[in-house]
């Protein structure tokens, strides 16, 4: 027997409101703001540490900056898109290295390098750049759940449609299962 044709739900919209907040901006403008904010964070991380991803100098290239550059500086700066964007911000993540990466190989491959310095090859630096990339998705789903932990996912209020109640205990205690 179907009791929620019965009994109408009952729908706290004020408890609702207090766990799902609006966003601060459009979606496109989230997106936007995340992926140049994410672009300048990689190029200032990159000056400051002092790496060029696409430049190999021997053993020397690969240094503790260099690690830095490659794992944790990527992981904030993902963390920073998916708290800007919210969700989908692993997604939008991919794109703010794959740019300025580009950028930055293209400006060595028609500038002059100084002197000792050789551009990695084509594939090698494709793989770092995806390595970016990924490390780059990873911080963007860490900050996508820690914006979910602050503002929700959907705007969705009550039980979802698809949500029967369930029978009331008393309803049942006077009932034989025979």
């Amino acid at each position: 027997m179907n009791h929620s044709a019965d009994q109408p739900v009952m729908i706290n919209k004020e408890a609702a409101m207090d766990v799902v907040h609006q966003q601060w901006a459009p979606t496109w403008l989230r997106g936007v703001t995340a992926f140049f904010v994410g672009g300048a964070l990689i190029q200032t991380a990159l000056e400051l540490l002092g790496v060029h991803l696409e430049w190999f100098v021997g053993m020397a290239t690969f240094n503790a900056n260099w690690l830095v550059a490659m794992t944790l500086m990527p992981v904030f700066v993902g963390i920073v898109i998916g708290m800007i964007y919210g969700f989908g911000g692993k997604y939008l993540a991919h794109f703010p290295p794959l740019t300025v990466l580009l950028i930055s190989y293209y400006q060595s491959t028609h500038g002059v390098l100084p002197e000792g310095v050789e551009l990695l090859p084509w594939g090698l630096w494709v793989m770092f750049m995806i390595l970016q990339m990924e490390f780059c998705a990873v911080g963007g789903f860490i900050g996508e759940i820690l914006v979910r932990r602050r503002t929700g996912w959907l705007h969705r209020y009550g039980a979802a449609p698809d949500a029967d109640p369930l029978p009331d205990d008393g309803e049942q205690v006077g009932q034989s299962r025979g």
